[in-house]
């Protein structure tokens, strides 16, 4: 029997005749184990998209720990992006604080530091978000496909759904009923849910939340004393990147403004254009107990649920596919995937990088008056994420040769501390070195500790617990 997918007529005589008939196309299921894994996650509560790409998360860092630390490729990986990112280098100080592991991930982010800073490489992209960014595919993955299933699509429908930005992910190039079936369950989320679980819905999770929060709020306070030059003198001498410090301030100052405002009912607040971005949603809830960040989450949520709803009226008059390529201008169907898919603008993040890039050429220019060019010399200085930033002239000279010197005085501690754990040299006692990974941290990209200083003799310091709002799932 022919295994081809089309049937061929034939003739009263028996010939075969050209025209051949298609059978009927079906669309093929998604393989067992597909099915088994998303129907899985939805027998938990939450977002299960963000539930596997936590799941992914979590055994990266795992391994990380127990083995994968120590090949080769992932120490690489390492010196092409200057160690992790700031929200996993954060986790993994929470995870592994001091000891052997570290020593090899500063190791190797240092040396990535100071090629960059040398042009000598480019800065590559931290392997903890390389395995998010997996599990965000194949996260999407099992919902698109196990969605296909009649008797998983039931299931869904009885679930909490995806948060929205995990259906935002889903929209490029999507199946219009499988979105059709995301953006019914979503909108019905928005309506049915309050309080803390509409921040996941809106939101998804965020273990690093409770982390963000414990640096800002060791933050200093502002001084208001003396001209511009004297308030630069006075941050440099604190033991962290000027222009980190400075923005990190402004952020924990806008977050406090924001929920006063709000207990306030402050008109002025609704004259902002935009709403507030994921992580902002995240630190908004979790500094106020009693509530205020409800303007910005009813804000967000009005805005959503009618882009949705706009969203699925149209949807319900899409061309097919085919009619939609042969349209010589995007309909308007398009323009509401646009508008969806467009990072809103977030006052918070505004007003944060605002100060970032004020306080960014306010160092470059500054450095050519000799006493802020001395007391820049003799202190902590950029961090190198920085220090990359300033390209012309002197300042960008001072500026790379400076985090260059002191990425190096790292990279001597870390592996001085190296050498003292060896068997032969464990009568020495430990000195000083033993906290140049935190300074290390610090001085690659003063965000790790929300632009404060590195917290150099509290290896045992107590971070709060994750199980918190956005936090992570058990």
């Amino acid at each position: 029997m022919s295994t081809d997918d089309s049937q061929t007529t034939r003739s009263p005589r028996g010939r075969s005749d050209a025209v051949a008939v298609p059978s009927p196309r079906v669309r093929p299921t998604a393989p067992t184990h597909v099915l088994s894994e998303f129907e899985r996650l939805l027998g938990e509560p939450g977002c299960p998209s963000c539930r596997h790409v936590s799941e992914t998360e979590r055994s990266f860092f795992s391994w990380f720990e127990i083995e994968s630390h120590t090949a080769r490729e992932m120490q690489a990986q390492l010196r092409a992006s200057m160690g992790m990112c700031p929200v996993h280098a954060r986790r993994l100080l929470e995870g592994v604080g001091d000891g052997h592991v570290m020593t090899i991930v500063m190791r190797e982010a240092l040396a990535g530091a100071r090629l960059a800073l040398r042009a000598e490489a480019d800065v590559g992209s931290c392997p903890a978000c390389n395995s998010a960014a997996f599990g965000t595919r194949h996260a999407r993955t099992l919902l698109v496909d196990g969605l296909r299933d009649p008797a998983i699509a039931r299931l869904y429908a009885d679930h909490d759904g995806v948060c929205l930005g995990h259906l935002l992910d889903a929209l490029p190039g999507g199946d219009a009923s499988i979105l059709r079936v995301l953006a019914e369950r979503l909108i019905r989320s928005l309506h049915e849910t309050a309080g803390v679980t509409l921040v996941g819905v809106l939101a998804g999770l965020d273990a690093d939340a409770p982390r963000r929060a414990i640096w800002r709020e060791r933050l200093p306070q502002h001084s208001a004393a003396g001209s511009t030059a004297d308030r630069l003198e006075q941050r440099l001498q604190i033991d962290a990147c000027p222009v980190c410090l400075a923005a990190g301030m402004a952020g924990r100052d806008y977050l406090h403004w924001f929920l006063a405002h709000s207990a306030d009912d402050a008109p002025s607040l609704g004259t902002d254009p935009g709403e507030l971005c994921a992580v902002h949603l995240h630190d908004v809830a979790l500094a106020d107990s009693s509530a205020a960040w409800t303007h910005a989450i009813e804000r967000k949520r009005a805005n959503r649920t009618a882009q949705l709803e706009r969203f699925l009226a149209w949807l319900a008059h899409t061309p097919s596919p085919t009619r939609r390529r042969r349209r010589s201008s995007p309909d308007a169907l398009d323009g509401i995937c646009d508008e969806l898919l467009a990072a809103p603008h977030c006052a918070a993040c505004h007003a944060r990088e605002g100060v970032e890039r004020a306080e960014q050429d306010l160092v470059a220019v500054s450095l050519g008056l000799a006493t802020l060019r001395e007391r820049y010399e003799h202190r902590h200085g950029l961090c190198v994420r920085h220090a990359r930033q300033v390209t012309d002239g002197p300042a960008a000279r001072l500026t790379r040769q400076h985090a260059d010197a002191r990425v190096a005085l790292s990279a001597w501690e870390v592996n001085e501390t190296a050498r003292k754990y060896a068997w032969a040299f464990r009568h020495e006692p430990g000195g000083p070195e033993r906290d140049g990974w935190l300074r290390g941290l610090a001085q690659i990209d003063g965000r790790v500790f929300e632009g404060g200083t590195a917290p150099v003799g509290e290896h045992q310091m107590a971070l709060a617990s994750t199980t918190e709002i956005g936090g992570e799932p058990g």
